[in-house]
């Protein structure tokens, strides 16, 4: 998939418009309080949102409430209505104030937020933008994985009325904004949209939030002081590859004996933690691995640059990832990524003129071992891709980046092309 980058003709255009802004709408399933993203897709909502606020846009976004969540909340320049359910009647009402009588007005939705949207195009005049973050049909998904006694297996059912869903929102949007290439593909192949009503936007990271700490120490864990440290950060589900990774530590421990593997993330309550977790300690100890190997839960999203910042790699050796946050996080820290080859993080690692990382194959333990003994063991070459992870970050990845290529796509339907 070809890779798309704005260009300085194109910067120069987004800022020829922007004295004249449209209205933004957009329609997400969780919006965090207090400007405090948590987890899933909450910081892509919660900082792309900022970002256009800070641009000029008038932001607002229609959210599903839950719990003791405020109804109405100003923050950071966006204005957000959250409504309890049923989520879509409640949502149309207050999309239809905020568009009534405003031909400028752009409707933005995430995953499939807003399906209403496909059968009320006549009803809003506002042109819709849909953001694809992943599908449930493509080259990799859906698949049945094994390993040992544990499998993942997918509901036909399930798959088809995500898929149905997914592409009746979609092909009724003026344009879709795709999170990488390989998702693109996917739009095109398996959901019959046309390629050129496709843009691709990378997600973005905050770089001032994920940057590079000096003298950076795993907190909690005094052990691994002055030890090499692979991590993984994701939950501890199938699909991640994390037990191939895991495996593949006793090679590494072997040739690099002052290694350990750092996991954070937990294991996911539809896995059945109790189970799972033993499941995974076991596979630690019968590659004695134990004091090399630790699994942590899920840490909050401000003491993530700590842990990103005491590693000596990152690896994501996940089944698939139609483009995966935590590869950019490790980035904008400034360490070497190992990632699978399939989907969204090879793309992000990946320029014309420099890599930030290495690619395996998924499932090869024998390739994850070598990449990261490779990593491990020659310092240059871990500098060097760390460094350019941090520029590539700088360049394509920033909240400001992803913004100008939403930019455009507004341009584009507003002004009919």
């Amino acid at each position: 998939m070809q890779e798309q980058a704005l260009t300085e003709n194109s910067v120069e255009r987004v800022a020829s418009v922007s004295s004249n802004l449209p209205r933004v709408c957009r329609i997400v399933w969780d919006y965090p309080v207090g400007g405090k993203p948590t987890y899933g897709l909450q910081p892509n909502f919660y900082y792309l949102s900022r970002e256009q606020a800070r641009r000029g846009y008038e932001m607002h976004v229609i959210a599903r409430r839950h719990g003791s969540q405020p109804a109405f909340e100003v923050f950071d320049g966006v204005t957000v209505h959250r409504v309890g359910d049923p989520f879509s009647p409640n949502a149309i009402r207050v999309l239809r104030s905020l568009t009534r009588g405003d031909t400028s007005s752009v409707i933005h939705t995430h995953a499939t937020s807003g399906l209403f949207m496909a059968a009320l195009r006549r009803y809003f005049r506002a042109p819709l933008i849909s953001h694809v973050h992943g599908t449930s049909r493509s080259a990799f998904m859906p698949a049945t994985l094994k390993f040992g006694d544990l499998k993942l297996g997918y509901s036909p059912w399930t798959v088809t009325t995500s898929y149905l869903r997914e592409r009746t929102l979609w092909s009724s949007a003026d344009r879709v904004a795709a999170v990488s290439g390989a998702v693109e593909g996917d739009l095109v192949s398996y959901y019959g949209l046309a390629r050129e009503r496709i843009r691709v936007v990378y997600n973005g990271v905050d770089a001032n939030l994920f940057r590079p700490i000096p003298e950076a120490e795993f907190p909690g864990l005094p052990e691994l002081r002055g030890k090499r440290v692979v991590l993984y950060v994701g939950h501890f589900g199938l699909r991640k590859g994390l037990i191939h990774l895991i495996r593949a530590m006793s090679t590494v421990s072997k040739e690099v004996p002052d290694s350990a593997l750092v996991c954070v993330g937990g294991v996911p309550d539809w896995l059945g933690k109790g189970q799972y977790w033993k499941y995974l300690r076991q596979l630690i100890a019968n590659g004695g691995l134990e004091g090399k190997v630790f699994l942590v839960d899920k840490v909050s999203n401000k003491t993530l640059p700590v842990f990103y910042s005491a590693c000596s790699v990152f690896v994501l050796p996940s089944y698939y990832e139609a483009f995966a946050k935590v590869v950019l996080e490790a980035m904008a820290c400034g360490k070497p990524v190992v990632v699978s080859r399939e989907g969204g993080p090879s793309e992000a690692i990946q320029s014309k003129s420099s890599s930030a990382g290495l690619l395996v194959d998924y499932g090869s333990e024998t390739q994850l071992a070598e990449a990261l003994i490779t990593l491990l063991k020659d310092d240059r070459m871990a500098r060097e891709m760390g460094n350019n992870g941090r520029r590539r970050i700088a360049a394509d990845f920033t909240w400001e980046k992803v913004a100008q290529r939403i930019d455009l796509m507004y341009q584009e339907v507003l002004n009919g092309r």
